[in-house]
């Protein structure tokens, strides 16, 4: 309970200090050392454990592999790329909603792609997850936007802020 209480402060903390950081000005080379560096932590935290020698490849299904290659490419490049991109464009209070809104998407793509099946329940849920996101993302009035800053300008000395974002 203690890590995943961490896990999120640690994840809030970064989302926060990274609006304001140095960042590479590839979004794509930015993700990639982020995913280098905690594969890198993860496989250290593996090895100390033992999960490496409790592993057997020749157990791995087509389907899982599948999966994995998956959340690689779509789960992690691509949704962290965007989020990475989001939160130098948008107010963190809206690109927090992915959190809500990535659990809808994934029982979607379950129920296209593997034929899971969406219960009364699952339904109910998603409209209640829908409806928080849209009053908390609405709910802000437009002059209350934090304006995204181009950093192109403020390296060049130029000023600071993109009306075009924050418009």
């Amino acid at each position: 309970m203690g890590l995943v209480v961490i896990a999120a402060i640690s994840w809030a903390s970064g989302s926060l200090y990274s609006r304001h950081a140095p960042m590479p000005r590839s979004g794509l080379l930015g993700t990639g050392m982020e995913m280098l560096a905690g594969g890198a932590l993860l496989a250290v935290a593996g090895t100390i454990t033992g999960e490496f020698s409790r592993t057997n490849p020749a157990q791995f299904s087509t389907t899982s592999l599948l999966a994995v290659a998956y959340l690689v490419v779509f789960g992690s490049l691509v949704a962290f790329s965007a989020y990475t991109w989001l939160l130098q464009h948008a107010p963190v209070s809206t690109v927090a909603t992915y959190a809500y809104v990535n659990p809808i998407v994934a029982v979607g793509l379950g129920a296209f792609f593997l034929n899971e099946p969406i219960t009364p329940r699952t339904l109910v849920a998603s409209a209640l997850i829908i409806g928080a996101v849209v009053a908390m993302v609405s709910g802000r009035r437009r002059d209350e936007r934090v304006p995204a800053v181009d950093r192109d300008r403020v390296e060049r000395g130029e000023g600071g802020v993109d009306r075009a974002a924050a418009d």
